[in-house]
């Protein structure tokens, strides 16, 4: 569907080189709700606009659909462009519209019928559950009914993608949740290839079913969304996933581990085995279990003292019984 292939970009600002992007190569699958996360300045909103030309690729090709979108000229990039649509953080709704006309405006762009856009609108109204809302203007909505509306409109040229730059940063997490939703309804009821940008785990977790990790411009790992986050590859990924995990230096001596349950695991009374098993002590410093597409992972953070040849064994034992052992301090 999309195959991005040795991307850069690199912008030239005062005389000096900007490096946004080094060499980007990913597959994004048909159906897909691919996610791209990255920290600031990591190169994600010059990603996403690469893939619909909004920004020029300084190199590397981009396939979507089996056209190279960096080889077309200005009236080929139009028409291709209908197929990819954009939704922004900030809403970019016209003010002085109506919801209706809001939605209506590509439509009228390029000269459709006035009963065709009636009846498509209304249909994207009752899609994104706005229908009582038709003749309302954007200063009477709540975030996340703006948000919706760019939903809207951005589905009525029945685009084969839908790019969204930060989609949900200006939203609570309530109506976070309510838009990551509605995403995945779209994405199952029309087949609707999705890439999310995002700086915020809990969307990846949500609704991806694959993510790549943006830094300094590069992808450090890439995968299957359960995959990246019970088993991180990367020291990158890992900072990531455990940003929310700040021990205290006291807690971080002698030999302090990290396991993490799959859902294989999780609901095992491994550490009471653990105990048992190898008559050892072990204190509790940090845990966790969350949900990944609707699957558990969990995730403990333990201070153990043993000797180096019982903590091999105990990691051994560990992993056999699904359970992947990362030691943070020895």
């Amino acid at each position: 569907m999309i195959e991005i292939k040795n991307l850069s970009k690199i912008y030239s600002k005062s005389n000096h080189k900007v490096v946004a992007l080094k060499n980007i190569n990913l597959s994004i699958a048909k159906g897909d709700i691919y996610g791209i996360i990255g920290l600031s300045g990591a190169g994600k909103s010059s990603l996403i606009r690469c893939i619909n030309r909004l920004e020029e690729p300084t190199d590397g090709d981009i396939w979507i659909n089996g056209v190279n979108i960096v080889k077309l000229e200005n009236k080929e990039l139009r028409t291709a462009r209908k197929n990819i649509s954009m939704i922004f953080q900030n809403f970019n709704l016209f003010s002085s519209k109506t919801v209706f006309e809001n939605i209506a405006f590509p439509l009228r762009l390029i000269k459709t019928p006035n009963s065709i856009i009636k009846e498509k609108v209304n249909e994207l109204l009752k899609l994104v559950e706005l229908t009582d809302k038709a003749n309302v203007y954007p200063a009477q909505l709540s975030g996340g009914q703006k948000q919706r509306v760019g939903i809207a409109r951005s589905l009525a040229s029945d685009p084969d993608v839908l790019l969204c730059d930060e989609a949900t940063s200006a939203l609570d997490p309530k109506t976070t949740k309510q838009i990551l939703s509605l995403l995945k309804n779209i994405n199952e009821k029309l087949g609707l290839t999705i890439v999310i940008i995002t700086h915020e785990m809990e969307v990846i977790k949500e609704i991806c079913n694959r993510v790549a990790i943006l830094e300094d411009g590069c992808i450090v790992e890439e995968g299957p969304t359960l995959d990246v986050f019970t088993s991180p590859e990367s020291y990158v990924t890992r900072n990531l996933i455990n940003q929310d995990q700040l021990l205290p230096n006291e807690y971080l001596k002698g030999k302090v581990l990290t396991l993490s349950f799959t859902e294989k695991s999780v609901g095992e009374p491994i550490i009471s085995r653990i105990v048992k098993k190898f008559n050892v002590e072990i204190n509790i410093l940090y845990g966790k279990i969350e949900y990944i597409q609707h699957k558990p992972i969990g995730k403990l953070t333990v201070q153990i003292n043993v000797n180096d040849d019982v903590l091999k064994n105990i990691i051994l034992f560990s992993e056999k019984n699904h359970v992947q052992v990362e030691v943070l301090n020895q």
